[in-house]
């Protein structure tokens, strides 16, 4: 087999040239680089007023109070006093333990104090005989310190045993139990002569005298939630009566898979309608903002802030998000101080849509995802 370089040299170039020209055709056929993906972003648009009142929360009507309510100590259930769909006053007898045990408990420790304060005299007085002998010099000092032992533990003895009568008390008056608030018997779990174990639920009570309902409002949307003036509701049960709420809560703290943060509204029960806990119902809300509103800052998450590694100490930043290019640009704004959901800040007007996770993986002008709000 003939080598390359003992081939003539016009046939060396020819081959040269060929392969040249197949790189070239091969060079043709790879394919471009890929462009870089979008990035997916979670962002919230600043300000949305009319997305505030123009959408619905949905929610369902609880109690302002529940309970379960149980016996401090174990015995047979006497009586249960209400059934269920009783109202009730704050004081109303609920149901009653046998007292029996309870009141022979406390009768005999009360006979237990009688003798012990007869011990605790009768020792006083041999004491004091004692002390006078020892000052004569009839009895040894270490007899009277004998007596003076005796004493003591008569008066311990007697102080324990006030302390059991007390706790005895204590205990029969648990064989009662009463109603801690004005309400409405939801459930009975247990019935009259059954054998009830402590804190074990004989019955559950409502406090129904206000309503609430928690409702989620979207991470971008809870910084409104200061101007909210009033709140209309309606229930699905109820689709001709509307009901007037306020606000009685905000959560700090956001969920993580929803983004939204439970607000719990509260209204009055109303004289003419039964609202009950569990209806499915919807809330509405009206704003008032003053026009100033912008300039006294906008709430944001705090995760929507982030300060490069080149800016100074107090430069602060956001993403905004071009919706129409579906690209990102840096914004320096102005922070007033931290809220408890995030911070307030001044730089951004309602309708801007900034980026609220993962700031720090973003550059100028890349191009991103949106993610659903």
């Amino acid at each position: 087999m003939e080598r390359a370089a003992d081939l003539p040299k016009a046939t060396r170039l020819h081959l040269s040239a060929a392969a040249v020209f197949l790189f070239a055709l091969t060079g043709c056929d790879e394919p471009a680089a890929p462009e870089a993906q979008a990035r997916p972003v979670n962002s919230i648009v600043v300000g949305a007023v009319e997305r505030f009142q123009t959408g619905t929360f949905p929610g369902r009507a609880k109690a302002t109070q529940e309970i379960n309510v149980a016996f401090e100590v174990s015995g047979k259930l006497k009586k249960r006093h209400v059934n269920v769909g009783d109202r009730v006053k704050a004081g109303d007898v609920l149901a009653v333990i046998e007292p029996d045990r309870f009141e022979a408990d406390v009768k005999r420790i009360k006979a237990e104090i009688v003798a012990a304060k007869a011990r605790v005299t009768n020792t006083a007085k041999q004491l004091s005989r004692q002390e006078t002998l020892l000052a004569k010099g009839h009895v040894s000092a270490a007899r009277v310190d004998n007596f003076r032992s005796a004493a003591r533990q008569a008066r311990a003895q007697s102080t324990a045993l006030q302390a059991a009568l007390e706790r005895a008390e204590l205990f029969l008056s648990y064989t009662i139990v009463f109603a801690p608030f004005n309400g409405t018997v939801a459930a009975t779990y247990a019935e009259d002569f059954q054998n009830i174990v402590a804190k074990q639920p004989i019955l559950r009570l409502l406090d129904t005298s206000q309503i609430e309902m928690e409702v989620n409002v979207p991470e971008g949307l809870i910084g409104l939630a200061s101007y909210v003036s009033e709140i209309k509701v309606r229930y699905k049960a109820l689709p001709d009566v509307e009901f007037t709420a306020r606000i009685k809560e905000i959560s700090n703290e956001a969920s993580i898979t929803t983004r939204t943060y439970p607000v719990t509204i509260i209204m009055d029960r109303p004289a003419d309608v039964e609202i009950n806990p569990g209806m499915a119902g919807e809330a509405t809300a009206v704003l008032e903002l003053p026009d100033t509103w912008q300039q006294r800052g906008v709430e944001v998450p705090a995760s929507a802030l982030f300060s490069p590694g080149n800016a100074e100490p107090d430069e602060v930043f956001v993403w905004i998000v071009d919706p129409a290019k579906r690209s990102v640009s840096r914004r320096q704004v102005l922070m007033i101080r931290a809220s408890n959901r995030g911070a307030i800040i001044r730089g951004v007007e309602a309708g801007d849509r900034i980026v609220t996770a993962g700031v720090s993986y973003l550059t100028d002008g890349q191009t991103v995802r949106i993610l659903a709000d």
